[in-house]
């Protein structure tokens, strides 16, 4: 819907735009739970010795570790004409690589990832289509 996503990135000419008039793009029910989902943490510093039972681990070594994550969308249009343009402008999107995300519960979170690839691409009618695209998140801990 109108005002839950914002996206930016080469395609946008660098601008947040809102997804739903931009690309006719909305989130579907998993999606906004999937970019939400805190990324793990770093395996912990631990050293084993032979000396010692059992294992120490340095404290302090909670780093953020990147993440991989598939989010689903939709594109919906009123004619073929006008899904086509909004595919068009995905793709020009998509092509840039990098895009940042804002979600209207998180307003003051921006999300960084790289686009790596389409999952699954299923198209309806030629008016609308659903798919995954699988984004990448080098590190969660900058959500400027």
């Amino acid at each position: 819907m109108t005002g839950d996503l914002y996206i930016k990135g080469t395609g946008t000419n660098n601008q947040f735009v809102d997804a739903y008039t931009t690309f006719g793009m909305s989130l579907e029910d998993t999606g906004i739970s999937r970019i939400l989902c805190p990324a793990p943490n770093k395996q912990p510093v631990t050293n084993k010795n032979v000396n010692v039972h059992g294992a120490t681990i340095v404290a302090g070594t909670g780093c953020k570790e990147e993440r991989t994550i598939g989010v689903p969308f939709h594109i919906a249009a009123a004619s073929k004409t006008a899904f086509n343009n909004y595919y068009d402008a995905l793709c020009d999107l998509l092509d840039g690589g990098w895009m940042d995300v804002k979600l209207a519960r998180k307003p003051n979170t921006v999300f960084h990832f790289q686009y790596i690839d389409c999952q699954q691409y299923t198209e309806y009618n030629g008016e609308m289509a659903i798919f995954n695209l699988q984004l990448y998140e080098p590190n969660p801990s900058v959500r400027t």
